[in-house]
């Protein structure tokens, strides 16, 4: 093992422990869709495995939005069992709407929580990297995002962990090329259809070309530090929320002179707090 591929190992252990995304001795559901970041996710719990005591499984969700996406399936299911780790493949069907990527992301994790649940999976690790970070930031600034927006995409979520959310993409290509590892690339990745794909071809390198060569470090970095602030922000608003609010089984009365005299942002995450006590599933950003 080379000096350069220990060191992304250890890179991502670290952000493994500082999240603490794994206690060891879990069941995890790797989602793997074939291209360079998912196939050095499975790589490297697959490398972590022995010493965290992990059961690996991997799931690949097929979209069927090209007409030959089951190869993307075939390929996986050769990857994963050069790796020893079981496969599966599923199929969705996409619903169509006014944002086919919004679609095919909530087909694609109701899939997924339904076979981590079935396979009594603690986790699932999903592939997003500090690239993917950079994207959604700058995709939230142009949407005027406040700052939960701008914080990005967390790095754990309920049982959702992404390892990989602090290395670049260009890190992970090394780290396949170093170990021999192939991937494949999705023709939907090109599609300048996509604001993403827009944001990821055209503005990140003209950023890093003209501005900051550092771009995507730069903007990973700022979603970390606004989600250090908003976390803080929900770990006040929860505090006053349980000194304020009288609970019972289907409401939830807070004192209005008491909400008004909070700083605004706090009121506010208080009553955001108080709805997801209720049940809500709602994002209620605004």
């Amino acid at each position: 093992m080379s000096t350069d591929v220990r060191g992304t190992l250890t890179s991502i252990e670290t952000t493994i422990r500082r999240h603490a995304m794994l206690a060891g001795g879990e069941t995890v559901l790797v989602a793997v869709s074939g291209g360079v970041d998912s196939i050095a996710l499975l790589y490297v719990l697959h490398q972590l495995a022995p010493a965290w005591r992990l059961e690996l499984r991997v799931l690949h969700v097929d979209h069927q939005l090209r007409p030959d996406s089951s190869r993307d399936g075939e390929f996986v299911r050769k990857v994963a069992a050069g790796f020893g780790v079981p496969a599966e493949v599923a199929t969705v069907v996409v619903a169509p709407g006014s944002s086919l990527e919004a679609a095919a992301r909530a087909a694609r994790y109701r899939v997924l929580e339904a076979h981590a649940g079935r396979h009594r999976a603690q986790r699932i690790a999903i592939a997003h990297t500090a690239n993917d970070q950079a994207e959604t930031v700058l995709m939230r600034l142009f949407e005027g995002a406040g700052a939960r927006g701008l914080a990005g995409i967390p790095p754990v979520r309920g049982r959702i962990i992404r390892p990989l959310i602090a290395e670049t993409r260009a890190a992970l290509r090394a780290l396949l090329t170093d170990v021999g590892l192939a991937w494949i690339e999705d023709p939907s990745n090109q599609d300048r259809r996509f604001l993403r794909n827009r944001i990821r071809h055209d503005l990140l390198p003209l950023l890093a070309a003209s501005y900051n060569p550092a771009i995507v470090e730069a903007l990973a970095r700022t979603g970390r530090l606004v989600r250090a602030t908003t976390e803080a922000l929900e770990r006040v608003a929860a505090s006053e929320l349980d000194r304020l609010a009288v609970m019972a089984a289907d409401e939830l009365v807070l004192p209005l002179a008491e909400l008004e005299a909070l700083p605004r942002e706090v009121a506010a995450e208080v009553l955001r707090l108080g709805a997801t006590r209720l049940g809500s599933r709602a994002p209620l950003r605004a």
